[in-house]
């Protein structure tokens, strides 16, 4: 089944990448979206909205219902704000862990794509230039879905969001890039950049899924956990132990272990 490809007219980077999208590939016009045309090739359709991305909540259903067409993941192409300014190009899964302050639902994740998230981590990593920092963002923001979606970014100011060699890389990574079914694993601790997470997903056989950051473990419980393990079709889930303080650490192990879902370190897992 194809993916979907999911750009905005709002945001200046997606509209970078969906141009290096457009002239990397062969693409057919089938169909029209709220008056932008919707493209078609051989692994991808390619839908355009107008709004923010992050409050375009339920878009699955309406482009299916509208389109007749069938999809199994989201690729979101975004830009990404930081306060930092950091040159970056990221890959997120999306959804709530408290309260939804910028799209979505309150603690409520969406479902994600672990093997392909992942794997477009590495690809991104390979594709590296400049100073451009190359990391996973933790779970955060909406919209609300029912399909496995997953957001990949340029940030963080208007400069890299308008740098066609930034639009280039993310567009390559998403054309070229295949799932690689890893065993998958959700993430506590680290900041929103989850260094370390990101680290394990670079050097090991492992697919992540939602990350739970340091500042969103005060949000989180058992029926959350459950929720997004499962929305993360994981296997285990990995600590971040410097990442988080001790209650902390205590808090996560005691729900995982109520959940029964173990707890992986990289002793144990399998390099790349």
């Amino acid at each position: 089944m194809k993916n979907l490809i999911l750009t905005s007219q709002d945001d200046i980077a997606s509209m970078n990448i969906r141009d290096n999208l457009l002239s990397l590939d062969n693409w057919k016009k089938i169909d029209v979206f709220n008056g932008f045309p919707v493209y078609e090739n051989e692994d991808f359709y390619m839908v355009h909205i107008k709004g923010p991305k992050i409050h375009a909540e339920n878009i699955d259903e309406e482009i299916r219902f509208r389109l007749g067409i069938e999809f199994d993941t989201i690729v979101v192409a975004s830009q990404h704000k930081s306060a930092s300014k950091m040159k970056s190009l990221t890959v997120h899964p999306i959804g709530n862990w408290g309260v939804a302050e910028a799209g979505g639902k309150s603690g409520e994740v969406v479902p994600t794509n672990p093997w392909l998230m992942s794997e477009y981590l590495r690809v991104l990593k390979k594709y590296q230039f400049g100073d451009y920092n190359v990391s996973f963002e933790a779970t955060h923001h909406g919209p609300y879905l029912e399909t496995k979606t997953l957001f990949i970014e340029i940030g963080a100011t208007e400069e890299e969001w308008r740098d066609d060699k930034a639009g280039e890389v993310v567009a390559m990574t998403i054309l070229r890039t295949r799932e690689k079914k890893y065993p998958a694993i959700m993430g506590f601790g680290g900041g929103h950049y989850v260094p370390r997470i990101t680290d394990i997903a670079l050097k090991y056989r492992v697919s992540v899924g939602h990350m739970v950051p340091r500042y969103a473990i005060d949000s989180i419980d058992e029926v959350k956990i459950e929720k997004a393990c499962k929305k993360s079709f994981c296997d285990a889930a990995y600590l971040h132990r410097k990442g988080l303080k001790g209650p902390e650490r205590e808090k996560v192990k005691n729900i995982l272990e109520k959940l029964g879902i173990k707890i992986v370190d990289s002793k144990t897992l399998e390099p790349l």
